[in-house]
């Protein structure tokens, strides 16, 4: 025995399905998901591009980093230092 399939409304209203309605509201539900990964790739694609070369000519992001983790790294040894102690 296979069970009907149901429609939960926002307002928490359960509705039942025939198998033919529920393959059209699949259907829909996944196309509007494909839309929305579409958006959002073409939204994550522009902000990369927008954002390619603003630090062209200045310092490297990657240096600073490193240098922070360091100094991170010696405040953490300081700590750990202070609690041996």
């Amino acid at each position: 025995m296979t069970q009907p399939a149901q429609l939960i409304t926002p307002d928490g209203k359960k509705i039942d399905l025939s198998p033919d309605q529920y393959r059209q509201m699949k259907g829909l539900l996944d196309m509007r998901q494909r839309r929305q990964t579409t958006r959002s790739r073409v939204r994550m694609k522009a902000a990369i591009q927008a954002g390619h070369g603003m630090t062209a000519g200045g310092g490297s992001l990657t240096e600073a980093l490193i240098q922070e983790r360091a100094q991170e790294r010696a405040r953490e040894d300081a700590k750990l230092d202070w609690f041996k102690n």
